[in-house]
């Protein structure tokens, strides 16, 4: 029997749960499906017993893969793993939670079993993955690689596959080339990334889940960066002409926020249909003299006009409205200033009672001199 000691401290990751772990673990086996569709994976739970297992056709563990920063995923951009931590740590949280864990590496008569070990050369406990090369099989299965997970309770599976798109029935959705729009109310303001829960983004008005290939997320797979979840599902949306989308423009989500901007990165885009939608919802509710501003000097400019009607609205609803080839910006009519003759007289005839016979009489010469 082999060991292999990894310098990976108990206490690594001290956030992460059992459904944080058991995602890395369904996500290897996801992303070696992707890379080879002969490579089926296979995700059972046994609620009698409280084992979870997870495996694939012909995918086998190499001890190489123990190293920190070894992945075989690393220039795909179609699989989530980048970092070559992905199943050492789960195994890792797995093991500091009572989660016995077993990887069956059929494909080369191996049997790993990793526990916590106290290290002589760090002074505390320290992950160790202890290799069975000489492991008998009276019955082995029909496929290379097993991992099977002990004590997952049923509330704990419910968790897991609330967090997975892959093994629930999904429901309403749009399909897109960065992903679905998740359209039912209980994905709202929820992010997915290849079917895997990521993060909450309480300003999303609709559930998202993004293909790996357009987004990116850290070693724990959280987001956090709001512009880039904002953008996403702008260049998403743009692509979607609907009653919703027009609304949400309207309203000024963030999911629409930057659709005048993020189209062009779409080749799918719809852009122009949406903002003439936009335009006519707009003209609709206010009628054809009205004129979208977004500031104070726009609504002074426009009110000075009796022939249009200022409108507030945000500034990202008017950029959609003005982006629209049915708007023509209004011909404002410039402000009349009265003319000078017109000045003169009415101060002459405020000041005549301190001016002198003279003085009105000079004042009235340069008045009829004046040329407008």
């Amino acid at each position: 029997m082999s060991k292999y000691e990894l310098s990976l401290s108990k206490d690594y990751v001290p956030t992460w749960t059992v459904v944080d772990a058991v995602r890395e673990l369904f996500q290897n086996a996801l992303d070696q499906q992707t890379v080879s569709d002969d490579n089926k994976m296979f995700f059972e739970y046994d609620a009698e017993t409280q084992v979870l297992r997870i495996g694939n056709k012909s995918s086998v563990l190499n001890v190489k893969t123990l190293l920190l920063g070894s992945s075989t995923k690393r220039d795909d951009p179609n699989t989530i793993g980048q970092f070559g931590e992905g199943y050492k740590i789960a195994t890792l949280v797995l093991t500091r939670l009572n989660k016995p864990v077993t990887f069956y590496n059929y494909g080369v008569s191996e049997v790993w079993k990793p526990r916590f070990v106290n290290s002589r050369r760090y002074g505390e406990e320290i992950l160790t993955f202890f290799v069975d090369k000489k492991y008998p099989w009276e019955n082995a299965p029909d496929n290379n690689l097993t991992v099977v997970i002990e004590n997952i309770t049923n509330q704990e599976y419910q968790d897991i596959v609330e967090s997975n798109l892959h093994l629930q029935e999904v429901g309403e959705i749009i399909e897109s080339s960065f992903g679905r729009i998740l359209e039912e109310d209980r994905y709202k303001g929820k992010v997915f990334v290849n079917g895997l829960f990521v993060c909450n983004y309480s300003e999303y008005i609709q559930g998202y889940d993004f293909k790996p290939e357009y987004i990116k997320i850290d070693r724990d797979r959280k987001l956090a960066d709001s512009f880039e979840l904002k953008w996403l599902s702008s260049r998403m949306l743009s692509g979607v002409n609907s009653n919703k989308t027009v609304d949400m423009i309207k309203n000024s989500s963030p999911d629409v926020q930057y659709i005048t901007s993020a189209y062009a990165t779409n080749a799918d885009n719809r852009l122009r249909e949406i903002v003439d939608n936009v335009y006519d919802d707009f003209i609709s509710e206010h009628g054809e003299n009205a004129v979208p501003v977004s500031n104070q000097e726009e609504y002074t400019e426009v009110s000075k006009s009796a022939k249009y009607r200022p409108v507030y609205v945000s500034e990202s609803h008017a950029i959609a409205i003005k982006t629209s080839y049915k708007y023509v910006k209004p011909a404002l009519e410039p402000e009349k200033k009265e003319s000078i003759n017109k000045r003169l007289i009415t101060w002459l005839d405020s000041h005549k009672q301190s001016l002198s016979k003279k003085a009105i009489k000079q004042l009235e010469e340069i008045i009829d001199d004046v040329v407008e």
